[in-house]
Order: structure tokens, then C-alpha cells, then sequence
């Protein structure tokens, strides 16, 4: 029999500040486990990661490198996870590009933040509960795509920078290691990565 969980994910974009909230389901099955964190970009980003984690899934592939700039984020990133550090978390999770924030009504965007990290708190707290304490990671695909300002329709849609996706292997207490989908986003070389979406699926 099938597990249900609800989970509330929050629209970022101007309306969200306004109450406006997107409700999707995670199912939980004996097999799989999908839950999916969605920013303002959350359903280009998750079919990106969906479809990178699907290719990725069966093969047993070594670890891969990544660039030396995000490899230092995902150790700051997972460390976080593995010491329950919740504040980093919400720090490092969802991006808000600038178009977006000019476009806040004046004061929504402490609202939106609120909004942001107690969705953190929930997704941490049900990973936690389902699957146990992390216990560490590797990579095992990594893909870069630079998006100049210029390109009018693809920044407009996701946002200008550098754009990361990369498939992690996750190892945890109490399930099966899990593939975890990351879609990370700086704006410049000079900037730090956040995380704009995931998508976490178990293995059977």
C-alpha cells in the first residue's frame, strides 16, 4: 500500500508573497521515494533533474570531478546536511534572481524569506525522518551551462549565469543510498553557488 504525503511548496515569484502557494504530492512507495523542492523556475529545473537522475540511475558509475568552486559548495552544502546545521541550509537554498526581487512589493521580500526556510526545515526534517542522519556523498554526473544576460529568452526564463546540474549519490542511516538532483546557480564567477532546485529519489 502507498504512502501519501503532502507537501506544500512555495511559487517563488511575486504573487507568492501575496498568499498564492502551489501544492504538489510526494508519493512514497516500498520501492521509491520522490520528493521535489520547487523555487520560482521549479518546473524547467525539475525536468532537468528528473531526467538527469533517470539517466543516471542503474548505472554504477564512478565518481566524477567537478570544477574546484562547487565542489567547495557541496561540501559546505552536505556538511550541513550530515551536522543538521538548519540555518546553512536555508542560506544556500533557492535563488531569487534580480529581475525577480525588483519586483517584490516593498517589504514581501522578508516574507518571502520566511516562507523559504521553513519549507527548508520541512524537507530536512521529512528526509530525516524517512531516511535517517546523512551520512555522505559522492557525484557521479556533473553538467555546466554558462547563460550571458544577452540571451534574452533563456535569462528571462532561469536566469542569467552559470547553471550547474550534477547527480549526487547520498548515503544515509536507516535507508538505501539515494540520488540526489542538484540544479545550482551563480549569477558570476565571482559569486557563490545556490541551490535553485532538487529532487531527491531513493534507490530501489
Amino acid at each position: 500500500m502507498e504512502a501519501q504525503i503532502d507537501c506544500k511548496m512555495q511559487s517563488n515569484s511575486s504573487q507568492a508573497v501575496l498568499g498564492q502557494w502551489e501544492a504538489t504530492s510526494c508519493v512514497m512507495t516500498k520501492k521509491q521515494t520522490v520528493l521535489r523542492n520547487r523555487p520560482y523556475i521549479a518546473t524547467f529545473f525539475l525536468f532537468l533533474l528528473v531526467a538527469l537522475v533517470a539517466c543516471t540511475k542503474g548505472k554504477e558509475e564512478p565518481s566524477v570531478s567537478v570544477p574546484a568552486d562547487c565542489q567547495q559548495f557541496l561540501d559546505r552544502y552536505f556538511d550541513a546536511w550530515k551536522s543538521k546545521d538548519i540555518a546553512t541550509l536555508q542560506a544556500l537554498s533557492f535563488y531569487l534572481s534580480p529581475a525577480d526581487r525588483s519586483r517584490f512589493p516593498e517589504g514581501s521580500l522578508e516574507l518571502w524569506r520566511e516562507s523559504k526556510n521553513k519549507l527548508v526545515v520541512e524537507n530536512f526534517e521529512q528526509v530525516t525522518r524517512n531516511f535517517g542522519d546523512f551520512k555522505g556523498y559522492n557525484v557521479l554526473r556533473v553538467k555546466t551551462t554558462t547563460i550571458s544576460p544577452q540571451d534574452q529568452l533563456a535569462a528571462n526564463t532561469i536566469g542569467s549565469g552559470i547553471h550547474t546540474e550534477l547527480v549526487c549519490k547520498a548515503r544515509f542511516s536507516k535507508k538505501h543510498d539515494a540520488h540526489v538532483g542538484l540544479h545550482l546557480i551563480k549569477e558570476t564567477e565571482g559569486s557563490q553557488y545556490i541551490v535553485a532546485a532538487w529532487n531527491f529519489q531513493a534507490e530501489p
